[in-house]
């Protein structure tokens, strides 16, 4: 699923699509969908192309919308809630959802970054690279074929969630690992991890006989805890803390 980015919300320009959920001669219950959530292993499998539009993938789309419009979504494909067939549904501001079966991206132009974030991937965006425009093909519910061209948000969601369908998701675009963050942090906050220190602290003998002493200190500097506005103290750390692992070697009589 793409999940919306609010400084993306406004980048959606001219665009053509037919096909909206909902037949209208079906009385379904629709129900909402668990969300499958990385790394669960469909979320890197293909999905299978759908030979038989049917009532159970009319149902499975209607289904799919719900659920997209439960999560605030933008997108939602076929394993991200356990069923690998090549269906998606898109819904973006101010337009009707619509599903899109065993859809094609025949032709993508231009390129731009942009912020995404995804529902499998709760909690984090990234900084991803994606066509302006794009021409995709596909069946509609009834199983008939349609085409449609889309620009910027329309054209991310309908590749992100074509990614879904083969097994790639938006942590395969990151321009770089640093630009994953979580959602709300500043452009400009640090990203930092934690790192682990071992130190070897040798003790000279007292008397040339005596064995040779070596302390093992380890310890870790949670520095993925810091932001913009912490403090280069907090960086500190004390080798005291760690865990203490004496070991002993024996000093020549050299």
């Amino acid at each position: 699923m793409l999940s919306l980015i609010p400084q993306e919300s406004k980048s959606l320009t001219g665009h053509e699509y037919v096909a909206v959920v909902g037949a209208g001669c079906h009385n379904w219950q629709m129900a909402i969908l668990p969300i499958r959530v990385f790394p669960d292993p469909i979320l890197r499998r293909k999905a299978r192309p759908i030979k038989r539009v049917d009532d159970a993938v009319r149902r499975l789309a209607a289904d799919m919308v719900e659920t997209l419009q439960n999560a605030h979504g933008v997108g939602l494909a076929g394993p991200q809630v356990g069923e690998l067939k090549r269906i998606i549904t898109i819904q973006v501001p101010e337009q009707d959802a619509f599903t899109m079966i065993n859809p094609e991206v025949t032709n993508r132009e231009g390129s731009r970054q942009v912020m995404e974030g995804c529902l499998s991937v709760p909690g984090y965006s990234g900084l991803v690279t994606r066509s302006v425009h794009i021409n995709a093909r596909a069946l509609d519910e009834n199983g008939g074929r349609f085409k449609l061209t889309a620009e910027e948000l329309l054209a991310q969601a309908i590749e992100h969630e074509v990614d879904h369908l083969n097994g790639i998701m938006f942590l395969d675009h990151l321009i770089a690992h640093e630009e994953l963050r979580k959602v709300g942090a500043s452009p400009d906050e640090p990203h930092w991890h934690d790192v682990g220190y071992t130190v070897y602290a040798q003790h000279a003998p007292t008397l040339p006989h005596d064995l040779q002493m070596v302390e093992v200190m380890n310890t870790v500097a949670r520095l993925s805890s810091m932001n913009a506005e912490s403090s280069l103290s907090e960086a500190e750390y004390d080798l005291s803390d760690g865990p203490q692992e004496p070991a002993v070697h024996s000093h020549g009589d050299n």
